[in-house]
């Protein structure tokens, strides 16, 4: 039987050999990739907000072309002809080399699993994907206003190409808005950056709100609300930078209605060690902080600290923390307070989120 088989493979071999002797001896042309003329990107309108790590992926229909395929940005100008290629400069970026999991156990291993790299603030990449850095922002690109001016506008067009040619998808677009470095933001204006108001030139703030339920008015003895307004009180989230640190903080801190700060050891069944993929944690009278790595989440993986954790296949894009309490209520019975929110942080620094209960104080004492 083996003998039957070696028979039989010779002469098919010796068929390639002459096949691609053939080849040579005519002067036949080298087979080539395909390169479809109806290749192009689903969506050409592109609207990052600057300052963070925008990537469009999944958005290039190679419509059946030979990969690999080399890609590149050309022809970068405004609306009305000017060169807009200062937004293919490079600038350093954190770019990962090493996967981040979530389960580090120290500032020192995040930061040992990225580097500094110098990078198009608009970039490429070989799968057709289109990335737009942190280092993308307002010093370079103009971002939008209310009203959005021909002019204003920025398009480049995309090479493609492979061994069977090359082909330009033209009049991709950017409109980006302006740095928002926080998610809630409903306080902050989405074109001039500034406090947010109900009403353009107004002077009712809009404000952020947590999520709040299990919590009773400290002599209302009504359910809490974080919007609920009267006897059911308000409670504001604010997220703002504090001068003077390392750059690599993050803390949290309870405001009562005269602006006193609550002890956080009231919160006495919050998971502190589970909050934040934190470090270095500092408990005080005012707040408590740790060290983290930024941005948060600081890469778009499902992690425990995530919203919806590590099931959330889709996650990865919001930290999530809670904060609870336990009193004894009417009748002995023990009754849990929580106070969440889910948040992101686009911009390094020394943060603290504050959660204010503005018109009623929370109720910590048992019945």
């Amino acid at each position: 039987m083996y003998n039957i088989l070696k028979y039989k493979i010779v002469p098919f071999l010796t068929l390639i050999v002459v096949f691609s002797g053939c080849r040579k001896i005519f002067d036949l042309p080298e087979e080539k990739d395909y390169l479809s003329t109806k290749m192009t990107y689903f969506t050409k309108d592109f609207t990052p907000v600057l300052g963070r790590l925008f990537m469009y992926q999944g958005i290039f229909n190679p419509d059946n072309s030979s990969f690999p395929m080399t890609f590149e940005i050309i022809n970068a100008r405004f609306g009305d002809g000017r060169s807009a290629d200062d937004m293919l400069a490079k600038k350093p970026v954190l770019v990962w080399t090493q996967e981040y999991t979530g389960n580090e156990k120290s500032l020192a291993e995040i930061e040992a699993k990225r580097k500094i790299e110098e990078r198009p603030m608009v970039e490429v990449r070989p799968s057709g994907d289109i990335v737009f850095w942190p280092s993308c922002t307002s010093e370079t690109f103009k971002p939008r206003d209310s009203v959005i001016y021909p002019q204003d506008i920025r398009y480049f067009d995309v090479k493609v190409k492979n061994s069977g040619g090359t082909r330009i998808i033209k009049d991709l677009s950017i409109i980006p808005s302006i740095e928002i470095p926080y998610y809630p933001a409903e306080d902050i204006n989405r074109f001039n950056g500034l406090p947010n108001t109900s009403t353009p030139n107004g002077t009712n703030l809009v404000h952020n709100y947590p999520v709040v339920f299990g919590m009773i008015g400290e002599g209302t003895n009504a359910p809490l609300e974080a919007n609920g307004g009267g006897t059911r009180g308000v409670v504001y989230t604010y997220i703002r930078k504090v001068p003077n640190g390392t750059g690599n903080s993050l803390r949290f801190k309870f405001l009562n209605k005269d602006s006193v700060a609550i002890n956080p050891a009231k919160f006495n069944e919050t998971k502190w060690d589970q909050l934040v993929h934190g470090f270095n944690m500092e408990k005080t009278g005012e707040y408590v902080k740790f060290d983290v790595a930024y941005p948060i989440p600081v890469a778009r993986i499902p992690t425990r600290f995530t919203s919806g954790g590590v099931t959330n296949t889709n996650g990865g894009t919001t930290a999530h923390v809670e904060f609870v309490y336990s009193r004894k209520g009417f009748g002995g019975a023990r009754e849990q307070g929580v106070i969440s929110q889910e948040f992101a942080i686009y911009e390094k620094g020394d943060w603290e989120i504050v959660f204010h209960f503005k018109t009623v104080n929370p109720k910590f004492e048992d019945e």
